[in-house]
């Protein structure tokens, strides 16, 4: 079974490391989160995790080293003699070497894109000093056992095309993770296409009243143990990017939460009172989240006194039935995962929407959903995210 590391050096892209982490390891692929310099590290929007192993001075072992993004990031492994020597000779071995966003600067430096083809954030491909390197305007592209990728928006694909080169079909995993909902690529299907998927409620539809929301608005994030990491920890980085104050809360003494692909993520609150101070609650995904948060009477009260108010209460995935147990679907538009029409009994079921705001309320589907779920939770609070999809890449990777 191969085994890949994919380096989390300071400053790194979070949604990038963490979803590639996130889908290799849905894939049943061995991968570790390499720390460059520390077992703890903060990425570029101050999202902090706790990595497998630290780098020693080699890549032995591994048949395959993964680069995320992040110009903090890219510059430390750019700088770093040690790793570079590393990936040369990960390289020099054929072994698989990939990078994505800012992070082909660092194999820019190796050698390693001599003579060869790649892709990278555009606004990165003026600092690739091989100038017999050809830069193609692409979201994947593959040369020999060289993998690179464009940006944030693009980490799925590229984990997806990594997945594959390592003589795994990804597309179970694309599909676990209703992959084609949020993304509209070549050869694609949505789970409301196909004969097992979802079913359209019926009845009207009410997405106008917008939700009380303030100047500078704040989020409250929950984070219980097996939450989703590619849903919650995107959440939170797209928030920031658009200056909404996103605090992550926790329900246990240690600051690092376990998650549900064995990640541990540093929180940034213990929950209690000071939730109410927020202008938004979020609840993500993760199999074994909801049902705690459901047995969680101040949970549960912090929600629906969230709905009372009229601000606004999101959730996505298994997120949804925590809303549900609480009662603020009541007599609302809503979606969730594939399948949970049954379980969202008291709201109108949207099977065909990847994401769905109804009065105070936003929902979304699953694993690969926390960019439409986060573009219209800006939506809600009348943030526009067009600025922020262009320099995601959203548009280019087929984001719906």
């Amino acid at each position: 079974m191969a085994k890949v590391a994919v380096i989390i050096a300071p400053g790194f892209e979070e949604g990038e490391g963490l979803a590639l982490v996130d889908v290799f390891r849905r894939a049943e692929i061995e991968c570790d989160m390499v720390g460059l310099t520390s077992a703890e590290v903060a990425g570029g929007h101050e999202i902090v995790v706790r990595t497998d192993v630290v780098f020693d001075g080699t890549l032995d072992g591994y048949d395959m080293v993964v680069l995320p993004g992040g110009y903090g990031g890219a510059d430390a492994m750019r700088a770093d003699d040690r790793f570079q020597e590393a990936l040369r000779a990960m390289n020099d071995a054929g072994k698989w070497v990939c990078a994505i966003c800012a992070a082909p600067i660092a194999l820019d430096r190796a050698g390693i894109l001599a003579g060869r083809r790649f892709t990278c954030y555009p606004e990165t491909a003026p600092k690739i000093e091989d100038e017999s390197a050809t830069w193609v305007d692409e979201v994947v592209v593959r040369d020999g056992n060289l993998i690179t990728s464009q940006g944030p928006a693009t980490a799925y694909a590229f984990a997806y095309a990594l997945v594959d080169a390592l003589g795994v079909d990804s597309e179970a995993v694309k599909q676990r993770m209703v992959y084609y909902n949020a993304f509209d690529v070549e050869g694609g299907t949505p789970s409301w296409e196909l004969p097992q998927g979802l079913w359209a409620a019926e009845g009207e539809r009410a997405f106008e009243q917008k939700p009380h929301c303030v100047d500078a608005p704040k989020a409250a994030v929950l984070m219980v143990e097996g939450y989703e990491e590619s849903e919650t920890m995107q959440i939170v980085d797209l928030l920031r990017r658009a200056e909404v104050e996103a605090h992550t809360f926790r329900f246990q003494e240690d600051p690092f939460v376990h998650s549900m692909q064995g990640m541990n993520v540093r929180s940034d609150k213990v929950f209690g009172p000071e939730v109410r101070d927020y202008d938004v609650i979020v609840v993500p995904g993760g199999r074994t989240a909801a049902a705690p948060l459901i047995a969680n009477d101040k949970v549960m009260d912090t929600l629906r006194w969230f709905d009372e108010q009229g601000k606004l209460v999101c959730a996505m995935c298994s997120g949804t039935t925590v809303l549900e147990a609480a009662g603020v679907l009541a007599g609302k538009c809503a979606t969730g995962y594939t399948g949970y029409g049954e379980r969202l009994k008291s709201a109108s079921f949207v099977a065909d929407e990847v994401a769905v705001w109804d009065q105070n309320v936003v929902t979304s589907q699953g694993p690969a959903t926390p960019y439409p779920f986060a573009f219209k939770i800006m939506e809600a609070l009348g943030i526009d995210p067009s600025y922020i999809k262009g320099r995601l890449l959203y548009a280019k990777a087929g984001g719906r």
